[in-house]
C-alpha cells in the first residue's frame, strides 16, 4: 500500500465519500427548525438580537434557563457563538437550515487547513490514513451537521493543532505565537469548559517550556493574549456600565455549584473516544444500548459493529505502541525534527489531561460531557500521527494491514449512516 497512486485514490474516496455522507445526513435531517432544547433556546436568542438590532457580547446560558426569556441566569462571556451564528444564519438566507447549511460549509472550509497542512507536513501514508479516519468521524459528522456552541471549539481544533505544531517545529515561531491564545479564545467564547481545559494546560505547557522556547517568543506570545483580551473588549465594556451584572451572575453560578460541590474528576476519557466510532450517544441502560443499535433493523450493522469494537482496538494499540515510544524515549521517525515536535504535542497531550483534570476539580465543574472537550479533538489524532509515521519507517510490514482496516472501517461507518 506504500504504491503512490493507490494512497491516492484512498485519499480521493475518503474525501468524496466524507463530503457526500456529510451532505446525505444533512438532507436526511432537515427538520426546519432547531432540533433540542439547547438548539431551541440558541435560535430564539439569535432571532432576539437580530430583532433588537444588538450586536452580540455575551454567548449562550452556562444553565438551561427556565423560559425564553429569563435573563437570570449567567452567559458565557464574549459574543463569538453568536456572531458565527448570524454570519451564517443570514447566508444561509436568514432561515435555520440555510443556517445550518452555512455550518457545514464553513465547517469543511475550515477543517481544509487541517489537512492542507497534514499534507505539506507527513508523508502521504499519514495523510491517506488520517484523513479516511477523520472524513467519517462520527464527532466531527455531527459538528458539521449541527448548529451547536460546543461545536465550535472542535472546529476550532483544525486551526489549532496545525498554529500549535508549527510554533513547536519552526525557528521562526513569531506568528504562531501570536495565533495560538486568540484561537483558544474564540473556543472558550464557544463553550466556557476551555477555561478549564485547553486555555491552562496551553499555559502550564508554556511555562514548562520556559527556558526553552517560551521566554524568547514572549512577546508575540503577549501580544496573542492583547488579541485575545480585545476579543472581550466589548463584553468587559458592558460590564463596567452595568456594574459588572453578567460577571456576579457567573459568580453566583460558581457559589451554587460549591454548595453542591462533589469530588469529581472530569470525563477526559472522552478524548479518546474521539478517535473511535462510538457515536458519543447516551447509553441509559449501558451495553444494552450499544447491542440494540446494531442488531436491530438492518443486518449490515453487525459489520459495523465488528468495525466499532476494532476502532477500540486500534486506538489502543495505537496509545500503547505510541507512549510506550515516548516513555522509554525511543520515539524514531524519518526526521528527527519532525520526530521531536511529535514528542512535544505527545507531551503537550499528557498536560492537558493533568491540568483538565485538576482545574476542572479545583473549579468543582463537576464530570462535564464529552462535547466539553471539543477543543482537544483534533489532538487526540496525535497519537496516530506518531504510530503512523514510526510504522512507515520501521516496519513498513505492517502498513498494508493498517490501510485495509482504514478502508474497510470507512465503509462500516457508511452503512452505519446511510
Amino acid at each position: 500500500m506504500n504504491n503512490k497512486k493507490l494512497l491516492i485514490i484512498l485519499s480521493i474516496i475518503s474525501i468524496i465519500i466524507g463530503i457526500l455522507l456529510r451532505f446525505y445526513i444533512y438532507n436526511k435531517s432537515i427538520v426546519g427548525h432547531p432540533v433540542g432544547l439547547d438548539g431551541e433556546y440558541q435560535f430564539y436568542q439569535l432571532q432576539k438580537l437580530i430583532n433588537e438590532k444588538k450586536i452580540p457580547i455575551e454567548g449562550v446560558f452556562l444553565n438551561t434557563p427556565k423560559t425564553y426569556d429569563d435573563e437570570e441566569n449567567a452567559r458565557v462571556p464574549g459574543g463569538y457563538f453568536y456572531l458565527s451564528y448570524m454570519f451564517k444564519y443570514f447566508l444561509g438566507g436568514k432561515t435555520y437550515e440555510g443556517a445550518r447549511f452555512i455550518n457545514m460549509i464553513t465547517s469543511i472550509l475550515v477543517s481544509l487547513i487541517f489537512f492542507i497542512w497534514l499534507y505539506k507536513r507527513f508523508n502521504l501514508l499519514t495523510f491517506a490514513i488520517i484523513t479516511a479516519l477523520m472524513s467519517v468521524n462520527p464527532y466531527f459528522l455531527y459538528a458539521c451537521n449541527s448548529i451547536y456552541n460546543p461545536n465550535n471549539p472542535l472546529i476550532l481544533s483544525f486551526i489549532f493543532l496545525p498554529v500549535l505544531y508549527e510554533y513547536l517545529y519552526n525557528d521562526k515561531k513569531f506568528i504562531y505565537a501570536i495565533l495560538l491564545f486568540p484561537i483558544l479564545a474564540l473556543s472558550a467564547q464557544s463553550h466556557f469548559s476551555n477555561f478549564f481545559s485547553i486555555i491552562p494546560s496551553l499555559i502550564v505547557f508554556l511555562i514548562i517550556r520556559w527556558k526553552k522556547d517560551t521566554k524568547e517568543n514572549i512577546i508575540p506570545l503577549l501580544i496573542g493574549v492583547f488579541i485575545s483580551f480585545l476579543t472581550y473588549l466589548p463584553y468587559l465594556i458592558y460590564q463596567f456600565q452595568n456594574n459588572f451584572e453578567s460577571l456576579s451572575k457567573i459568580l453566583g453560578r460558581k457559589l451554587e455549584l460549591a454548595s453542591n460541590y462533589i469530588i469529581q474528576p472530569p470525563q477526559i476519557y472522552s478524548i479518546f473516544l474521539f478517535i473511535t466510532n462510538e457515536p458519543g450517544a447516551k447509553y441509559t441502560n449501558g451495553i444494552k444500548d450499544i447491542i440494540n443499535i446494531y442488531f436491530g433493523s438492518n443486518p449490515l450493522y453487525i459489520f459495523s459493529f465488528i468495525f466499532y469494537i476494532l476502532s477500540f482496538v486500534f486506538i489502543l494499540i495505537v496509545l500503547i505502541h505510541t507512549y510506550k515510544h515516548f516513555f522509554s524515549k525511543k520515539m524514531i521517525t524519518d526526521d528527527d525534527k519532525k520526530t521531536n515536535t511529535l514528542k512535544d504535542l505527545l507531551f503537550f497531550y499528557i498536560v492537558y489531561i493533568v491540568a483538565t483534570v485538576v482545574f476542572y476539580m479545583l473549579g468543582g465543574i463537576g464530570g462535564g460531557r464529552p462535547h466539553y472537550f471539543y477543543s482537544s479533538f483534533t489532538l487526540a489524532f496525535i497519537p496516530i500521527i506518531y504510530f503512523i509515521e514510526n510504522i512507515r519507517y520501521t516496519k513498513n510490514k505492517y502498513i498494508n494491514y493498517i490501510c485495509l482496516y482504514t478502508f474497510l472501517n470507512l465503509i462500516s461507518i457508511v452503512i452505519y449512516k446511510i
